[in-house]
């Protein structure tokens, strides 16, 4: 793989964030203008020495971004003699303008909606999601294997909208201050904002349409990319929601909490291993 070869795996990556040697249900993408097919990026990391592979590592790097291979046995819908690649920003790493808001800015604009207002409806819309893609489905976020799994229609998400927007008008005087602006939307606003979203998830290619069912209506699974990155999520940017939810099951069954973070046991650990020692 020389510097060529290189920028056109770097270039298809960024684009796509993901290739797949042979692909399950899906035709490989062809070569665009400029950029190279889907099948030649994959030859091209496939057949990479181990100092090209260390180079491209390094190159990833520069910009805050990691490659991954997995092959067919690690998750499903990996065909048998395939390998999938996925391109993920490295949580230990500064993160490039590549992963910057302006493109959600950009994208949820109906008027001239601030951008706190803006970040409010991606972050009501990216949770309600969740709900849809991991709480429906009893699933969590480690559980990335079962991402095939994981559907849901535009509609539901229009309508799990729709829902949080009634409980904070019944909230009244109450409802955070910051969610307020998310009550004056007009008329088709809600739909153009959740296709707006679901657009964006699609682009950064986190959800796509089934692959046994394209064009079969407006379904979306979520995809093999999106589930790696939402447990990169859970692990790097939630682990301090989920001590907190740990907590308030505790406080709630009356044992006082300690940190549950890192490895730390919480005082119901604590308890748990006195009533067992002998």
């Amino acid at each position: 793989m020389n510097m060529t070869d290189m920028g056109e795996v770097v270039a298809y990556l960024l684009r796509y964030r993901s290739a797949e040697r042979s692909p399950a249900g899906r035709k490989r993408r062809a070569a665009r203008e400029g950029q190279a097919s889907e099948r030649d990026v994959c030859a091209l990391l496939d057949d990479a020495s181990d100092t090209e592979r260390e180079g491209l590592r390094d190159f990833l790097a520069g910009m805050g971004l990691r490659l991954t291979a997995f092959e067919a046995g690690d998750y499903p819908g990996i065909a048998p003699g395939s390998r999938y690649y996925a391109l993920l920003a490295d949580p230990q790493l500064e993160q490039p303008p590549l992963f910057s808001r302006e493109a959600i800015f950009e994208a949820l604009r109906l008027r001239q909606e601030s951008r706190g207002e803006l970040a409010q409806w991606y972050l009501q819309l990216w949770l309600l999601m969740q709900t849809l893609l991991y709480t429906r489905y009893n699933r969590a976020l480690s559980d990335v294997s079962r991402y095939q799994e994981a559907t849901f229609a535009s509609g539901e998400l229009l309508e799990l909208l729709r829902d949080q927007l009634e409980a904070l008008r019944d909230l009244g005087e109450a409802a955070p201050e910051t969610s307020r602006a998310l009550l004056e939307e007009r008329g088709e606003d809600l739909s153009r904002r959740v296709r707006a979203f679901i657009d964006l998830q699609v682009r950064a290619g986190l959800l796509e349409a089934p692959r046994d069912e394209a064009g079969e209506g407006d379904i979306w699974q979520q995809t093999l990319l999106g589930a790696l990155e939402a447990e990169q999520v859970g692990i790097h940017q939630l682990s301090h929601l989920q001590a907190l939810a740990r907590g308030a099951i505790s406080e709630a069954e009356g044992v006082p909490v300690a940190a549950g973070i890192d490895g730390e046991e919480t005082a119901a650990e604590e308890t748990d291993a006195e009533e067992d020692a002998p």
